[in-house]
């Protein structure tokens, strides 16, 4: 294929489906061009008896594979690269697979097409620094865990011993019982630690129901029409994650959904408002770090990838490195807007 290209390109947005209709043509002499490239690599391919592979006339070629089939090929291959000319040159951030219509074919004619693509859409206006100084301006939960609470979990913890190994009464809370449950020295130890662990896990608790918060004030404030194909996208991304939680309890995924009386599409029907939701965060927390140029921590993603390389087979450490740099990427933008005031 020649290497240079020219073409002319009108673009429309279709607001309501985010998406975009891009009307092009390449000239005649440029297709003339591509359909002479197909036709030579066709020709290095193709045998016919009484020729060696490679050296039949393209009369004969042109018999056999037809003169059509040959220049449907070189406008495959002519739109495909003029495609992304125009999408490095138009700015077009185009997303999933392009819907491609040619609406003039022939030799010695333009090349005409229109190709309608998903885009990523753009967030007009987003106040992220006012929404999130609100959500943190409001009364956090007070994070402390009182005596009543403390001694529920240890009762709670004395009977599921109890049922364990199979015995009718709880035991005895003293420091020889505490000592065998791990690493405490004496109930009070046993106690404090215990405080500190049910502390540690109230405060995640209560900042994930604040970041929650965080996340729908600012998902509610991003007005697009999001593509199905995002959509889609998401909901094979949860479909694969409840895919792998029921398989690691044991369980296949099929006979779980028989049990539950629902298909995957009924799934993904019940999940769709929130795929929309994640769809829409995503948007947001890009748009975020872009504006605040918020990067990954190398080390950090350095050390993850090479933790998964070497203890999971198979990992394509390019792969893991995009998805670890996303996951840092976000978690540095929710701390950024967790500090606003």
């Amino acid at each position: 294929m020649a290497s240079h290209h020219t073409y002319k390109a009108s673009i429309k947005k279709l607001p309501e489906t985010s998406e975009v209709e891009i009307k092009s043509e390449i000239s005649a002499k440029e297709f003339d061009a591509a359909i002479a490239d197909s036709l030579s690599d066709i020709q290095k391919e193709v045998t016919i008896p009484g020729f060696r592979k490679g050296t039949a006339p393209e009369k004969m070629i042109k018999e056999k594979i037809g003169m059509a089939a040959i220049i449907r090929e070189a406008a495959e291959h002519a739109i495909s690269h003029a495609y992304g000319h125009i999408l490095d040159a138009e700015k077009i951030d185009a997303i999933g697979h392009p819907k491609v219509e040619i609406t003039k074919i022939a030799e010695g004619n333009p090349l005409e097409f229109t190709i309608t693509t998903a885009v990523v859409p753009e967030l007009k206006k987003l106040d992220y620094k006012k929404i999130a100084a609100k959500e943190n301006a409001k009364k956090s939960e007070t994070v402390e865990i009182s005596d009543e609470e403390l001694n529920k979990t240890i009762e709670s913890i004395l009977v599921n011993f109890a049922k364990a190994n199979k015995s009718e009464k709880a035991p005895e809370l003293n420091d020889e019982f505490v000592k065998g449950l791990g690493e405490f020295d004496s109930v009070a130890d046993f106690k404090a630690k215990l405080k500190d662990n049910m502390t540690k896990e109230k405060e995640h608790k209560t900042n994930e129901k604040k970041r929650l918060a965080l996340v729908d004030s600012l998902t509610s404030e991003i007005d697009v029409v999001i593509p199905e194909v995002l959509i889609d996208s998401e909901l094979g991304r949860m479909t694969e994650q409840m895919k792998a939680d029921i398989e690691r309890m044991g369980l296949k995924f099929d006979d779980y959904l028989k049990h539950l009386k629902k298909s995957s599409d009924d799934l993904k029907k019940e999940w769709r408002t929130d795929a929309v939701k994640r769809v829409k965060l995503d948007l947001a927390l890009a748009l975020i770090a872009k504006e605040e140029k918020i990067v990954a921590d190398k080390k950090k993603v350095d050390d993850e990838v090479k933790h998964a390389t070497e203890h999971h087979k198979g990992v394509d450490p390019e792969r893991a490195r995009s998805y670890f740099e996303h996951i840092f990427v976000n978690q540095a933008v929710f701390e950024f807007l967790e500090k606003q005031k």
